[in-house]
């Protein structure tokens, strides 16, 4: 995100260790080379927050201090709007209705776009920023003078402003809401069931809703960016439980999966697992733009992950990526307490259960990402076990026609993709280099 804002890390790996038990030398060893912070990135096919690394020193904490509430001893239940899981928040700005994606991995605000007349100025004039596709600019950080969410109002909340990635949110959201509200003392229900949102400062508010639920301690690892313990089939690490990786379950980064494939053990594990590896296009759309890097991507089947008492089922993740996080896809099935006083979250499935199956083989199985073709805007990178690739489709084959409507901009597609609901079938018209015209039938997957 432009915006000093979050923190998202490649984490190194602890092995076999809670964190309860090791020891600060052993804490600086998993933060060590980790240098991504967080930037909303977008994957077009599925909105995508990613990591971004601050070059210059934002002073926080001063910024922080000057945030406050309205009340205090408050409890408030504010209607919002669950997409893939993530959550949205109605939010007044200056008399405007505004949306703000809240973002367990963002460390601090956000707001897409350009600089608006009611924004504050503060006395950080910019931070030079490199986004997960290594380009590099500068960010300016405002504060909002008054936001009103539900009946809490909030003031001088700090919020990056700037880079291009409001050309790929296409208004669903104006920014986001970080971490740092929760560390400002606010406990927070995301009920994704019922598409609300609790917030209070009440200690102890939700003790009795959280008896025998699976609960997840959090540590942070900086003073409003939180880590998780996550113990794997082939290894363990720290990750991001990331709200704002919007549609996400499991995420591998290929440092995380060098690191164990160095074991012979591990890599028996890892190889046996692994459903498909290919070498494809970045997918990642960064804070300034788009990429035509390529990598290699494995994607493998996961029968457990443990994150704390909670047990996630049946994951495929990939391991194109920055940084190893689990996104907002868990949220599709359980609502999730943040208990700022005892650092924690707490799933709530919506079945009842302590567990989550996830079952998200086909999931970001094709994207679509920016093309500087003039014979499209958007080209599309595919896996070869996809629904997508046995029906003909390639990376690098342009998007000419979604349902009929063609796609001049990303925004068109944009709508009509979030017009249907999972397993609906979106009419494609691609075009391939060679002028080869291909119409296929594709059901959204999330």
């Amino acid at each position: 995100m432009k915006t000093l804002l979050f923190h998202k890390r490649c984490n190194t790996y602890v092995e076999g260790m809670m964190m309860r038990e090791q020891s600060e030398i052993e804490n600086r060893m998993v933060l060590k080379g980790c240098k991504n912070k967080k930037a909303i990135i977008i994957m077009i096919l599925a909105f995508i927050l990613m990591a971004t690394h601050a070059e210059g020193q934002v002073k926080w904490k001063p910024l922080l201090k000057t945030v406050e509430f309205s009340q205090r001893d408050f409890v408030d239940t504010i209607r919002v709007k669950i997409e893939s899981g993530a959550v949205i928040v109605p939010v007044e700005i200056a008399g405007r209705e505004r949306h703000l994606l809240f973002d367990t991995g963002a460390e601090h605000g956000f707001w897409f776009g350009s600089q608006e007349e009611w924004m504050k100025p503060t006395d950080v004039d910019s931070a030079k920023w490199r986004d997960i596709n290594n380009k590099t600019g500068a960010a300016s950080v405002f504060q909002i003078p008054e936001m009103k969410m539900g009946n809490l109002r909030l003031s001088n909340y700090p919020v990056s402003v700037g880079g291009h990635l409001g050309d790929y949110i296409c208004g669903r959201f104006d920014g986001l809401i970080g971490f740092d509200l929760v560390t400002k003392g606010l406990s927070v229900k995301l009920d994704t069931k019922d598409s609300l949102m609790i917030v209070t400062d009440r200690k102890g508010f939700f003790d009795e809703e959280v008896k025998g639920q699976p609960t997840v301690k959090y540590w942070l690892a900086k003073p409003t960016y939180p880590l998780v313990y996550v113990e794997l089939p082939f290894g363990s690490t720290y990750m991001s439980f990331d709200t704002g990786a919007v549609g996400h379950g499991v995420d591998l980064s290929n440092q995380a999966l060098v690191h164990w494939l160095k074991k012979e053990k591990k890599r028996e594990t890892i190889d046996s697992a692994t459903q498909l590896s290919d070498t494809t296009l970045n997918a990642n759309i960064g804070l300034y733009g788009a990429n035509a890097d390529t990598l290699v991507e494995r994607v493998v089947h996961l029968p457990t992950v443990q994150m704390g008492s909670l047990t996630i089922k049946d994951a495929y993740a990939s391991s194109a990526n920055m940084s190893c996080r689990i996104g907002s896809a868990l949220l599709k099935q359980a609502s999730l307490i943040i208990d700022s006083a005892k650092k924690r979250y707490v799933l709530l499935p919506h079945d009842g259960s302590r567990d989550i199956t996830l079952n998200d083989k086909t999931c970001h199985s094709m994207r679509l990402v920016p093309s500087d073709s003039t014979g499209g805007v958007l080209q599309a990178v595919v896996r070869k076990d996809s629904e997508a690739y046995k029906k003909g489709v390639r990376t690098g084959d342009l998007l000419i026609e979604a349902d009929g409507i063609p796609v001049v901009d990303v925004c068109t597609y944009t709508a009509i993709r979030l017009g249907k609901k999972p397993g609906e079938e979106i009419h494609f018209l691609f075009r391939s280099p060679d002028g080869t015209e291909k119409r296929v039938a594709i059901a959204r997957t999330e």
